[in-house]
């Protein structure tokens, strides 16, 4: 089988430059590596997403790995399950698939108050995502911490906690995660 295709989800106030990193190291392991824009801060809708999900679905297969983060963890399993799509791999980096509050962000807390994975939706989303992963951290300053740790068993993703490492974004002091590329080069 060739080198998957890496497909890149970013979330609330992500752009595909915070995945720069991974770009880089992962194109030079030759993978085809896919960053689509999708809809920023109050402007995400699932519709929003679904839209740009639909430019890239060619891309979207048994020989693809999605790395989200944060709300494109949602967007993304939301997605597949939609539309039937079988994928090689997935890792979550500060997934959560139910609402939260976000102590002082309004914003953010109306965006993510309509998201939740249905019961229907995490019978499935195993079935479609091959061997799935989710990075998480004590002091993420955006998802509570008893969110990030339901993920994994809501998903059943293996565990993969990192102490120290906040929401996993250029705020947290975070530009590079090696641990996802060591994940990706041992599918």
């Amino acid at each position: 089988m060739s080198k998957p295709i890496i497909f890149l989800v970013h979330g609330y106030n992500g752009t595909p430059k915070i995945f720069n990193y991974f770009k880089e190291t992962f194109e030079k392991n030759g993978h085809k590596v896919v960053m689509p824009l999708f809809p920023t801060q109050t402007n995400i809708t699932i519709d929003g997403y679904f839209n740009i999900f639909d430019q890239y679905k060619n891309d979207l297969n048994d020989n693809t790995i999605i790395i989200a983060h944060s709300i494109g963890n949602i967007m993304s399993l939301k997605y597949l399950y939609e539309n039937n799509i079988t994928i090689r791999g997935y890792i979550s980096l500060a997934g959560f698939g139910e609402p939260f509050i976000s102590e002082g962000r309004d914003d953010l807390n109306k965006v993510i108050a309509p998201l939740r994975l249905s019961n229907k939706e995490l019978a499935k989303i195993p079935k479609l995502i091959g061997k799935s992963f989710s990075i998480y951290s004590n002091n993420d300053h955006i998802v509570p911490f008893d969110i990030l740790k339901k993920y994994p068993i809501l998903i059943t993703a293996k565990d993969c906690f990192i102490p120290g490492i906040g929401h996993m974004g250029k705020k947290s002091g975070l530009e590079e995660l090696p641990e996802v590329v060591n994940i990706v080069n041992n599918f």
